[in-house]
């Protein structure tokens, strides 16, 4: 059973899209709109447009858009009743629960609750425990401030093997909910459970808007067998690849520094905050997604990757890097000195050295051609046409045509070759891809211009322009795929005496992106009062009706090469073909009466 209508009515109206985009996008009123830089894709001129009195977005340069709805579903990845279900909690309006809605959330609120009572577990034994003390005092010795501790959360996992399990007895947690929230494992035996983190010290991982969905534990004592780092497994609140440790701590100051740092570890990360440096997140030893990169793009473009240069885990960010660079992201690498990382290096060497450190970064293309550099991989020609390969691929995804350009010359300088091939061999490379303001675009005819401004005149002017279109044309004779169910949505609407709003039609095209950029588009394209709409609709049919005629024009004219080719008698086709071009002639004239006769506008 879906959510009523009327509910769905009610959240709209109770939310105001400029303020749920605002948590996301900066916005400027710009006339009726308010305009900002699109979240979807990277831009350095705004094009990203929100229209609060009709209750749309819509990306000039991506083409994306929808209502407040779709945004949220976008932007956090949600189904439609999970979007508003959220608006709605926002806006203070409960929303029944539907049984086919109760598994799902109640899957879901499982996790969440077995998280949040081993957080609650795991902090008490840190501090109320010998076990645990010891963990603290190790924390201590290695200078981390309480505070820091207590900001990330850190708590320890008790040595038995079910300490956990017991609490959990006592407090009415079902064994269940610990097992689907990966807590605890079957025994071998298949005789019961035990913990899964033991002799730990636990760092909960926590989700943008500061929810547990996980935990990352260090183990106290290092013994052969025995990782010394282990996660939860996945869940459906903990995906790996869509998470970054620190986020929900750090992203007030990424904001602010427009800058995040990307480092490996845990402790790395609180040893950044410690330092006053509160703008980094860790990868936790994973190569970067573009889930990931995704998510820093809510809140900066700019990403220093601060790593031991050698380290496993830093190989792994940087094979992720083209992901990040193609969603947008301008990413630089501070490397650190072999075998230290950041939490050793801010130790030893304070706060002022790391500054230095940063500030002399390196784009990933400078990066891995010093690399290459170093190993002697520059030497021969062969070698360096074999590191331009490389390098090239990670220029290609690079979004700026102006960043681009200029990293090719540094490429074209450093490899001795010549920077007008590199040019074309990126040019080529990229050819059909995005490209910087968003997707390529071919021109559009002169029949898409005019199936797109009678629709305009339909959203934009209301039912008074529905007579007169539909009394010349019907849907079947808008060529474009999605001109034609849009107008097949109007027709419907117009033929019953109320054609549907721009609402009614995002709603509908909910879960249909293409036509749902395609209607925004449409109504973000408004036409100035210094347009004579009169004169604009005429142009729009006669096109429409042109194109009809000229296509049967060209259809006979096949015809009458294939007959001449049998030779075949061509008169008929000839005659067909003087009358098709006669009306053609005469079609404006023709329309024009009728328009005028139709009614008075």
């Amino acid at each position: 059973m879906k959510i009523p209508e009327e509910k769905i009515q009610e959240v709209r109206e109770a939310i105001d899209i400029v303020e749920v985009v605002s948590e996301y996008v900066t916005l400027k009123k710009r006339g009726k709109s308010f305009l900002g830089l699109c979240p979807f894709h990277t831009e350095k001129t705004p094009s990203f447009s929100v229209d609060p009195a009709r209750g749309f977005y819509h990306c000039f340069g991506c083409g994306v858009g929808g209502n407040v709805f779709t945004f949220v579903m976008q932007m956090e990845r949600v189904g439609f009743p999970e979007a508003v279900r959220a608006l709605a909690k926002k806006a203070g309006i409960s929303l029944p629960v539907y049984e086919e809605d109760e598994g799902r959330i109640k899957e879901i609120e499982i996790l969440y609750h077995a998280n949040e009572f081993a957080l609650k577990f795991y902090g008490q034994c840190l501090h109320r425990t010998e076990e645990g003390k010891q963990a603290l005092t190790y924390l201590g010795s290695r200078g981390f401030e309480r505070r820091i501790v207590d900001d990330f959360q850190v708590g320890y996992a008790p040595s038995s093997w079910d300490g956990l399990l017991i609490r959990a007895g006592q407090d009415s947690i079902p064994v269940d909910n610990l097992k689907r929230a990966g807590l605890i494992v079957p025994r071998r035996d298949g005789e019961g459970y035990y913990d899964r983190f033991r002799g730990r010290i636990m760092f909960p991982v926590l989700s943008p808007s500061g929810r547990v969905v996980g935990f990352g534990g260090r183990a106290m004592k290092e013994a052969d067998g025995i990782p010394k780092y282990l996660n939860s497994p996945e869940t459906p609140i903990y995906q790996k690849s869509r998470i970054l440790y620190g986020l929900f701590q750090s992203k007030t100051g990424i904001r602010r520094e427009d800058r995040a740092l990307l480092v490996e570890g845990y402790t790395d990360l609180m040893r950044l905050h410690q330092s006053g440096m509160d703008y980094g997140v860790a990868t936790s030893g994973t190569a970067l997604t573009q889930e990931q990169a995704r998510l820093l793009f809510r809140y900066t473009r700019n990403v220093t990757l601060v790593f031991d240069g050698d380290s496993a885990g830093f190989n792994a960010a940087l094979r992720g890097v083209d992901v990040v660079v193609e969603a947008g992201l301008r990413v630089t690498v501070a490397p650190l000195p072999r075998g230290s990382d950041p939490d050793s290096f801010l130790r030893e060497k304070g706060r002022q050295a790391m500054d230095e450190l940063l500030g002399a970064a390196r784009t990933v293309v400078d990066f891995r051609l010093d690399r290459m550099e170093e190993l002697g991989k520059l030497k021969t020609p062969g070698d360096r046409a074999a590191v331009a390969r490389t390098v090239l691929e990670t220029v290609v995804r690079i979004p700026d045509p102006l960043e681009r350009n200029l990293m090719i010359k540094d490429v074209a300088e450093r490899l001795g070759l010549e920077e007008a091939f590199l040019n074309r061999y990126v040019r080529r490379s990229r050819r059909g891809e995005v490209v910087e303001g968003g997707v390529k675009r071919r021109g559009q005819s002169a029949r898409e211009r005019a199936e797109q401004g009678l629709l305009k005149l339909l959203l934009q002017e209301g039912g008074v322009w529905g007579k007169r279109i539909f009394g010349h044309v019907e849907p079947d004779q808008f060529q474009e795929e999605k001109a034609q169910r849009l107008a097949g949505e109007l027709y419907e609407g117009f033929l019953k005496g109320a054609m549907p709003g721009s609402t009614t039609l995002m709603d509908r095209y909910g879960d249909d992106p293409g036509m749902l950029q395609y209607l925004t588009q449409l109504l973000a394209e408004e036409m100035g009062e210094e347009v004579d709409r009169f004169q604009f609709g005429l142009d729009c049919l006669v096109e429409l009706k042109q194109e009809a005629l000229r296509v049967c024009i060209q259809e006979i004219r096949e015809k009458m090469k294939l007959a001449q080719s049998r030779k075949e008698d061509v008169s008929e086709y000839s005659r067909v073909w003087m009358e098709l071009k006669r009306q053609l002639r005469g079609l404006r004239g023709e329309v024009e009466g009728g328009w005028k006769k139709i009614v008075e506008i």
